[in-house]
């Protein structure tokens, strides 16, 4: 469950790097539970049926964790490239499924953090 996290910041590191443009990610707590169970078992999301009790346990764990980080307000990490720092805003919640979006801060960022 610890890889987790590390699914969130890969993809955010990707879609990042692919959309400059692009002010903020939107990416759905169960979106992030497909990504990693396709990437740590090679299960695609098709075969939800088969592996209902994983999907379901998953999907829970990634939901407590955005809930976390929407409590933080941002997600911060230090690595090879770098420091980055996403501030973190709810988009929706729909069944469930909580939509974060992410939004790349640094320097010259135009978007704050709202005071907590």
């Amino acid at each position: 469950m610890a890889a987790i996290p590390d699914c969130l910041k890969s993809t955010l590191l990707d879609t990042n790097s692919e959309m400059k443009s692009r002010k903020s990610t939107l990416i759905s707590s169960n979106n992030l539970t497909n990504r990693f169970i396709l990437s740590r078992w090679g299960i695609r999301p098709s075969q939800r049926r088969r592996y209902k009790n994983l999907f379901v346990s998953i999907r829970k764990h990634c939901r407590i964790l955005f809930q976390h980080y929407l409590l933080q307000g941002r997600i911060e990490w230090i690595d090879s490239s770098g420091r980055h720092i996403f501030g973190i805003y709810k988009f929706d919640e729909v069944r469930g499924n909580l939509i974060l979006g992410f939004v790349e801060m640094n320097s010259k960022s135009e978007w704050t953090l709202s005071h907590r």
